[in-house]
């Protein structure tokens, strides 16, 4: 065993895991919206950097968004059928929300027993907010998450809704940067008229309508629909042979985007400005290595400095590491679910789980990328 270093002092970021309700429905089918088939493997990342040589360390992990998925936490229909999940909520209160969070406790309590295990060894937990767990922010959720977790102190568990910014270092989830997942941070909760009266819900963007309303639907017949990158490059190879599925979708999208920013979502009369912008993004995703360094120096230009050297970002799922002129670094996290690259650089499906390791050296943070491999299996999952 390594020898115990209490002056070691690091920091772990992960982000985009989404756990959801686990891999089996209670009906002994296997559940297409899980994602997420990690559980053991993360299990021992945490052992690891909480034991040995990291017993008596100061070791903190930023959850940075997306941990959990509450999106893919569809109410299951009361007899089996052939079309489940059809149905979503517009309107998702409070006590909804963690409703959710206990599916998706109860799914995952390997991954649960890993963090609570970590709070015990006396180490700390910041969780950030994304653009699928975004719910996160409700009061119940977190006092819920306290009490399943279970730290020793309550100062181990710190829920940040803005960006994380420490030591010239800034830890932020990234979908705020998109027309498509941008939240009113300032109208994160909403009071809407239903038939039940006046409920307060989370005002949530097209985006995760579409994620509830179309993208659910769609993994029932391709599971693998949210993991393939770059999207436009599936569109162009689904167009030349799956034509049928290419146009018959291709139709659907346009109906639901007309139904849900026209008639249906509370939101359908904001400006007209809103709908092009969602529609010219639909066909040009903003990089976010290209946000970074807008970032970085267009504030330099005009000589304010933006507080931080590293920027920490998850979300697209694209795990990556671009240093800039000036030492300023960005990183991606990437995921720890599997993903199908149709870029030619990267082509290829596979499972990656990366995370980001800042170290402190000589009392400066230094971040790099790293890929867990954990200890050698005979065998695991397929998912």
């Amino acid at each position: 065993m390594e020898k115990e270093n209490s002056d070691l002092k690091i920091k772990l970021v992960i982000s985009d895991f989404h756990l959801s309700r686990g891999a089996w429905l209670p009906d002994g089918r296997r559940n297409p919206l899980e994602d997420f088939h990690q559980d053991h493997r993360f299990f021992e990342f945490l052992d690891h950097y909480s034991s040995g040589k990291y017993e008596n360390a100061d070791v903190e992990l930023i959850i940075n968004g997306d941990f959990f998925d509450p999106l893919a936490v569809i109410p299951l229909p009361k007899k089996r059928t052939r079309q489940p999940y059809l149905e979503f909520p517009i309107e998702v209160e409070e006590d909804a929300a963690v409703q959710q969070f206990k599916l998706i406790i109860a799914g995952h309590p390997k991954s649960i027993e890993a963090l609570s295990l970590f709070l015990k060894r006396g180490k700390k937990i910041v969780f950030r907010w994304g653009n699928h767990d975004a719910s996160i922010l409700w009061p119940k959720v977190q006092e819920y998450l306290r009490e399943t977790l279970s730290p020793p102190k309550s100062e181990q568990i710190e829920f940040q809704q803005n960006a994380y910014v420490f030591d010239r270092v800034c830890v932020d989830h990234g979908h705020q940067l998109e027309v498509f997942n941008h939240f009113d941070e300032e109208n994160i909760f909403i009071e809407r008229k239903t038939k039940k009266g006046l409920i307060k819900i989370q005002n949530l963007p097209f985006g995760s309508f579409f994620v509830l309303g179309f993208i659910n639907r769609m993994k029932l017949k391709k599971t693998f629909i949210n993991q393939v990158y770059p999207l436009q490059n599936y569109v162009k190879i689904s167009l030349l042979f799956e034509p049928w599925f290419f146009f018959t979708n291709g139709l659907k999208v346009a109906w639901f985007f007309l139904k849900m920013r026209f008639i249906t979502h509370p939101m359908r009369f904001a400006r007209f400005k809103k709908t092009l912008m969602l529609i010219a993004e639909a066909f040009n995703r903003p990089s976010l290595e290209e946000e970074a360094e807008k970032i970085f120096f267009d504030r330099l230009d005009g000589k304010e400095d933006c507080g931080f050297d590293t920027l920490i970002m998850g979300h697209n799922h694209q795990a990556a590491v671009r240093v800039f002129p000036g030492n300023r670094v960005y990183i991606n996290t990437g995921t720890w679910i599997p993903i199908t690259s149709l870029d030619m650089g990267t082509l290829g499906h596979r499972v990656l789980r990366t995370y980001a390791l800042i170290e402190y050296i000589d009392g400066k943070p230094r971040a790099s990328l790293k890929i867990w491999n954990g200890n050698p299996k005979i065998h695991e999952d397929f998912a």
